[in-house]
């Protein structure tokens, strides 16, 4: 696939930005003692996931198949990336919201089975995650999306 847009180039660029900042916020997240330095640093990652879903959203929302109506087409090619990177927001949310109540009243406390159920499940999609989502990026820059061309045809006949 060519980027040959610039524009395309510039929202890939944001989007990698915000997966990686994501990647380094769950290393990060290990590390903080006390409790303001983990709900900053959990603030930190939940914005940078709303704004790698906005960056996403946007050039989806922009193609010519989401103007002409042809949402069955951009569903059908985005279905499994969306479920995975709503799954992983929510499955971090979830964490995070787990983890904080857990460290809140004592820093120093054991973790309970089920932060650590959910650290397990969020670090083991985080790949599946990071995967979809730049696969996601990828397919929204195809400069086949904002074009009115036959391929979208096709796309619209085969079920």
């Amino acid at each position: 696939m060519k980027v040959s847009v610039p524009r395309y180039s510039t929202c890939l660029v944001f989007q990698m930005l915000f997966m990686c900042c994501d990647l380094l916020f769950n290393c990060w997240s290990l590390f903080p003692k006390s409790r303001g330095g983990l709900l900053l640093l959990f603030f930190f990652q939940d914005l940078c996931l709303v704004l790698a879903i906005t960056s996403i959203l946007i050039p989806l929302f922009s193609t010519y198949l989401f103007q002409a109506g042809l949402m069955e087409v951009l569903i059908r090619k985005f279905r499994v990336a969306g479920i995975v990177i709503l799954a992983y927001f929510l499955l971090s949310i979830a964490l995070q919201s787990a983890w904080i109540i857990e460290k809140w009243d004592d820093t120093e406390s054991v973790s309970t089975p089920l932060v650590m159920v959910l650290f397990t499940l969020q670090r083991c999609m985080a790949p599946g995650y990071y995967f979809f989502y730049k696969r996601a990026s990828l397919m929204v820059s195809d400069p086949r999306f904002y074009e009115d061309v036959d391929w979208i045809n096709q796309n619209r006949t085969e079920k």
